[in-house]
């Protein structure tokens, strides 16, 4: 969040109100509203050893005019995982315009494959402009089963970050 941000929300919060001066009009608006905000933890995940503040970088003032916190943690459960990896993959099947086709298998990769940086962004950029995939009868269990192997994987270098 930056300071304008944090400064805005801060007054609407503190003082029901939000002072605008834009274009040689200075006034004070009635901001009698709710807010309800979500934040994600620094560095992608939750550190049950560090305070709320710490792991969303929000100022104590501002935190203080919360009437309700609610942490909700992304707990890796490979078996819920590939659970909902498969649900996902349905119900995009389900849903695609075009059910028709046949299954089409992605070629296997060598995962230790090292591309430059710089080659990865020129592909990504030439990739937005100009591919438009259209995936029709894809593998469910392979998609599910390579989703479920990534969270193994982010849990392990998380385990191994705090060992």
């Amino acid at each position: 969040m930056n300071d304008q941000d944090r400064t805005s929300i801060h007054e609407a919060m503190e003082q029901q109100s939000i002072s605008i001066s834009k274009a040689g009009i200075v006034t004070s608006l009635q901001a009698r509203c709710s807010v309800i905000a979500a934040a994600n933890p620094i560095g992608g995940r939750y550190d049950a050893s560090m305070t709320f503040a710490e792991n969303v970088n929000l100022s104590d003032p501002i935190l203080s005019r919360f009437d309700i916190m609610c942490v909700v943690r992304d707990e890796i459960d490979p078996i819920q995982d590939q659970h909902l990896a498969k649900f996902v993959v349905n119900s995009h099947i389900r849903h695609h315009p075009s059910k028709k086709g046949e299954n089409v298998e992605a070629p296997e990769v060598e995962n230790d494959l090292a591309i430059p940086q710089e080659m990865l962004r020129k592909y990504l950029v030439y990739a937005r402009e100009n591919v438009h995939p259209k995936l029709q009868n894809m593998d469910q269990d392979k998609v599910a089963n390579i989703y479920s192997k990534l969270r193994q994987e982010s849990l392990v270098g998380v385990l191994s970050f705090l060992m």
